[in-house]
């Protein structure tokens, strides 16, 4: 994966966010949505992007994230070689 790959990330109360891909670091995976994520990439001011436990970002699948509750097993965890 590559930065501005879209990630499927699990939120507070289990909601699942479509985010685009910033940066990993060893335990964190750095997201941003995708106003934010247009922003840095051009150098504009923006929120810094968001870490998430590697553990809750997943490559997104055919499953649409939207649908509530989320089936995170038919997701694919993401791995520090994705990266």
């Amino acid at each position: 994966m590559a930065r501005g790959d879209v990630v499927v990330v699990r939120a507070f109360g289990g909601r699942a966010l479509r985010r685009r891909l910033w940066d990993c670091g060893d335990r964190l995976v750095y997201v941003a949505n995708e106003e934010e994520f247009e922003k840095l990439a051009s150098g504009k001011h923006a929120f810094d992007p968001i870490g998430f436990p590697k553990e809750d970002v997943f490559l997104p699948g055919k499953t649409d994230s939207r649908q509530e509750p989320m089936d995170w097993s038919k997701l694919v965890r993401f791995e520090q070689t994705n990266a």
